[in-house]
């Protein structure tokens, strides 16, 4: 892709290199932050895009990774029909997880590892604002951790999948502020607007912790937030995205096992899918009212 649009080319294959495996993917993940950097033009040139893989490999030049085995690839590139990946960013899937669910391991990465990161050992109740992909991922994993969630989501649609992904209430955020007028001790913003980003804020209490889950990269990452009403809450804010590769990498891993064992199963809330030849309309941006909670390329 490039600032000009998306474009489908087809370049020949090079040799393996030493220390990685050629893998032939079959899912790939539509991420939010590709639909934004596509939809800012923050891109300046010829780049190949997507994060979220899985496929079986076809040539490898790693120790022990036979051709044939099923993998999350964790690769810069995966939006295409075959990407190299070196060995420190494949994980080797548990025979119970299927493809579609290994692709979505990345994100659901992201979710454990934000989790681990707040203070839930004396947290009675979880407050999450935003019933996308990533919130509902979070309201599943908290779930089966045993906390009571709240969902704050002015969608019907999504209100009613979260609850049915474990949450216990699932509020509009219209009628959320009276529900807590002290605020509460944990809230997480999983929305990625500044709207979500404020309401989240507004239901902090004092002394309380606002986790940011929502990936905020619209509008170039700009966000202005209401300091006068946060400056009295000596409340804390976490940024709950974590790049540290070696972590990201045993998170994939305990996301694949996890499918594979039916806790986290992130293709219950996929509901669009598409080809290769249609990757155009499926990073455009969309209405949230009218996007699909989760899209994905599939090359099978």
């Amino acid at each position: 892709m490039s600032r000009n649009g998306i474009d489908i080319v087809t370049e020949l294959l090079t040799e393996v290199s030493a220390g990685h495996a050629r893998v032939k993917l079959s899912h790939a993940g539509i991420c939010h932050s590709d639909i934004a950097a596509i939809a800012s033009g923050t891109i300046t040139g010829p780049a190949h895009i997507g994060h979220e893989a899985s496929g079986v490999v076809v040539e490898s030049r790693i120790p022990g990774l036979d051709a044939g085995t099923r993998v999350v690839a964790y690769a810069t590139d995966a939006y295409a029909t075959h990407v190299d990946v070196p060995h420190d960013r494949i994980v080797v899937l548990d025979p119970g997880c299927s493809t579609l669910d290994a692709a979505l391991a990345e994100p659901v990465a992201c979710v454990i590892g934000a989790i681990e990161m707040l203070p839930l050992a004396d947290c009675s109740e979880i407050v999450l604002v935003g019933a996308g992909f990533m919130g509902l991922l979070a309201v599943r994993h908290l779930a089966l951790l045993g906390h009571a969630v709240t969902v704050v989501e002015p969608i019907e649609a999504r209100r009613a999948v979260a609850l049915g992904a474990g949450a216990v209430r699932a509020l509009h955020p219209d009628s959320v502020l009276s529900e807590y007028p002290s605020g509460t001790a944990i809230v997480i913003e999983a929305t990625g607007s500044a709207g979500g980003l404020a309401l989240a804020g507004d239901l902090v209490a004092i002394g309380g912790t606002l986790g940011i889950l929502g990936y905020h990269q619209s509008e170039n990452g700009m966000r202005t937030v209401p300091m006068e009403r946060w400056n009295f809450r000596a409340m804390s804010v976490l940024s709950l995205h974590h790049r540290s590769a070696e972590r990201m990498m045993r998170w994939i891993d305990r996301a694949q096992r996890s499918a594979a064992q039916g806790g986290i199963v992130p293709s219950e809330f996929v509901d669009a899918y598409f080809g290769l030849s249609d990757a155009a309309l499926a990073l455009a941006m969309t209405p949230a009212d009218r996007a699909p909670v989760k899209a994905v390329l599939t090359f099978q």
